[in-house]
């Protein structure tokens, strides 16, 4: 930090005010002027990094933007297993939140609940950690995108953008993972399209923190995606993976 300035001016102000300049704690001053300096550095760099972390949530690739909202307050519970499946869910959400790495699977029924929870998830990290960005998925969407960006340039530009999101962020929804292999192809080429992308998030996304969710069993997953990319997405630690038996909420 740049020394305190007493010449001139100061000097002249102190003195008319009576003020003895020579009695003045000049060190104290610094470190005090130095701290308050500090502080609003760091409050200039959490505000930063809140506007930074909205606008990179506010960008995830999701068919219905309002979905983004959904909060654990939002989640209606029927009955025993929905309680067991929500309870879970909760607790990864804090576990995260506090700082645990990792891949976490939701597996299971279809409208079961699954992506409303991992989106609670990340609505409650973005709530409670100051630090860690989240950003959503669909994996439906995404290949899409990415397909029909081969003779579209501005779907390739959308497609580059959504990929940089998942690359970067701390916490990822991979949202619906084997629900693009009911969509038809004439070729291939799809599918292995399908595998080089995967491939490329799961390199992105070592080390970072995972949440996959799917309507296919981990059997089935296997004989759909190359073994490395099972290995690296899919949870291994049953403690973080939830297995949806529940009924289908959307006929509640």
């Amino acid at each position: 930090m740049e020394p305190l300035n007493l010449d001139g001016p100061m000097r002249r102000i102190a003195k008319k005010h009576g003020i003895d300049l020579s009695k003045l704690d000049i060190q104290k001053i610094l470190d005090a002027r130095d701290a308050r300096k500090e502080q609003e550095a760091i409050r200039f760099t959490q505000i930063n990094n809140q506007i930074k972390k909205k606008r990179l949530y506010n960008s995830s690739l999701i068919s219905d933007f309002e979905d983004l909202s959904q909060t654990f307050d939002d989640f209606k519970i029927t009955d025993a297993k929905q309680k067991s499946e929500f309870d879970k869910a909760k607790n990864i959400a804090e576990r995260i939140s506090n700082g645990e790495m990792g891949n976490y699977t939701f597996a299971g029924n279809a409208g079961s609940g699954k992506t409303m929870l991992a989106i609670s998830i990340l609505n409650y990290i973005n709530q409670n950690n100051d630090v860690k960005s989240c950003y959503f998925a669909s994996f439906s969407m995404l290949v899409n995108e990415n397909i029909n960006g081969i003779n579209d340039p501005g779907q390739r530009r959308d497609a580059l953008r959504a990929e940089s999101c998942i690359k970067n962020c701390d916490v990822l929804v991979l949202d619906d993972l084997g629900s693009e292999t009911a969509m038809k192809s004439d070729t291939r080429e799809a599918s292995d399209y399908t595998q080089s992308l995967l491939f490329r998030i799961a390199d992105y996304r070592k080390s970072k923190i995972n949440i996959v969710t799917t309507n296919n069993s981990s059997k089935e997953l296997q004989s759909i995606y190359n073994s490395k990319i099972y290995s690296r997405l899919i949870a291994k630690k049953a403690n973080n993976a939830i297995r949806f038996d529940s009924k289908d909420m959307r006929n509640v």
